[in-house]
C-alpha cells in the first residue's frame, strides 16, 4: 500500500515539478486527440448516414391484374412468415394511385389525361438489417418472382450492390485511418514523455544513485503519462463538445459522441498515455542498464 501511495504521489508531483513542460505536454496530446476524436465523430455519423440509407432499402412486389385469391392469400403468407421480412404491407392499385397523387401534390395535374388506374396491386416489403446485402436481396427477390400471380419484383439491384461496396470502402478506410491516427497519437505521446525525461534526467540519476530499481523509477512516470492522457482527454473532448455543438446548430442530423464513448475516448487517452510512457522509459532504462 505504501508502495502505491508513493508512486500516485510520485506521478503527481512530477506534474507540479514542472508545470509548464506538463501544459506544454498535455496540449500537444489533447490536440493529437482532438484529431483522433474528430475522426471518431466523422465515424459515428458515416455510420448513422448508411443506417439512415439502409433503412430505405425495400423490396417492391408487382402483382398480376388476374391472380387469384388463393395466390394472392399464399404469396401474403409467405411473405409474413419469411424470417428476413420485417413488414409486408398489402397496397391495393386504388391506394398506390392516392399515394401518387398526394406525393405529386401541386403535380397532380399530370395524371388528368389518365383514363385508369396504370398502377397494379403491390405489396412493399420491409427486411431486418441483416437481410440488406445484396446477395440475400437477390435471393429472396427471386424466390418471390418465381411465385403464381407475381408479375415483377424490383429493389434497386444497382443501386443496393453500390450501397454495399459505399459501407466495404467505409469501413476499410474508417479502419485505416483510425490505425493511422492512433499510432501518430502514440508517437506524440511517446516524444513528450521523452522531454520530460531530459527534463528529469538529473533527479532519475539521483534515484539510481540511491539504489532506485527500474521498476521504481518507472512507475511514477507511468502516473504521470496516465494523468496527464486524461487531462488531455478531457480537453480534446471539451473541444470535442463545443464543435459537435456548433456544427449541430447549422447541420440538425449531425449526431453527438454519447456519453460512453467519451468515457471510452477518455480511457483510451489514459491507456495512451501510460502505453506512451512505457515506451519511451524503456529505451532510456535499456540505456542505464549497461552503463
Amino acid at each position: 500500500m505504501s508502495t502505491l501511495l508513493f508512486t500516485l504521489r510520485e506521478g503527481i508531483l512530477n506534474l507540479r515539478r514542472a508545470p509548464l513542460l506538463s501544459l506544454t505536454s498535455i496540449a500537444v496530446m489533447g490536440l493529437s486527440m482532438f484529431v483522433l476524436g474528430i475522426f471518431l465523430l466523422l465515424t459515428v455519423n458515416l455510420r448513422a448516414a448508411i443506417v439512415a440509407v439502409q433503412s430505405q432499402v425495400e423490396i417492391a412486389v408487382f402483382l398480376r391484374e388476374d391472380i387469384r385469391d388463393a395466390e394472392l392469400k399464399n404469396l401474403d403468407q409467405f411473405l409474413r412468415e419469411h424470417p428476413g421480412v420485417m413488414t409486408a404491407r398489402f397496397l391495393p392499385r386504388d391506394e398506390a394511385l392516392a399515394e401518387f397523387r398526394k406525393e405529386l401534390k401541386e403535380k397532380e395535374y399530370l395524371l388528368e389525361a389518365l383514363e385508369s388506374n396504370p398502377l397494379p396491386d403491390t405489396f412493399e416489403v420491409a427486411l431486418y438489417d441483416d437481410w440488406k446485402s445484396t446477395e440475400r436481396i437477390s435471393l429472396l427477390a427471386d424466390q418471390i418472382s418465381g411465385m403464381a400471380g407475381v408479375d415483377e419484383v424490383k429493389y434497386g439491384r444497382e443501386w443496393v450492390g453500390r450501397l454495399n461496396r459505399i459501407i466495404v470502402a467505409a469501413v476499410l478506410a474508417d479502419l485505416f485511418l483510425g490505425a493511422v491516427v492512433a499510432i501518430s497519437s502514440l508517437f506524440v505521446v511517446a516524444n513528450t514523455v521523452k522531454l520530460t525525461l531530459i527534463a528529469r534526467k538529473d533527479m532519475i540519476e539521483l534515484m539510481k544513485m540511491v539504489g532506485a530499481t527500474a521498476g521504481v523509477i518507472r512507475r511514477p512516470f507511468v502516473i504521470e503519462g496516465i494523468l496527464k492522457g486524461v487531462l488531455a482527454s478531457l480537453l480534446a473532448g471539451t473541444l470535442l463538445t463545443i464543435l459537435t455543438w456548433t456544427l449541430a446548430h447549422r447541420i440538425p442530423e449531425v449526431k453527438p459522441l454519447s456519453i460512453s464513448l467519451l468515457f471510452a475516448f477518455i480511457l483510451f487517452g489514459a491507456i495512451l498515455g501510460g502505453f506512451g510512457s512505457v515506451a519511451s522509459l524503456q529505451g532510456y532504462l535499456q540505456r542505464w542498464s549497461r552503463e
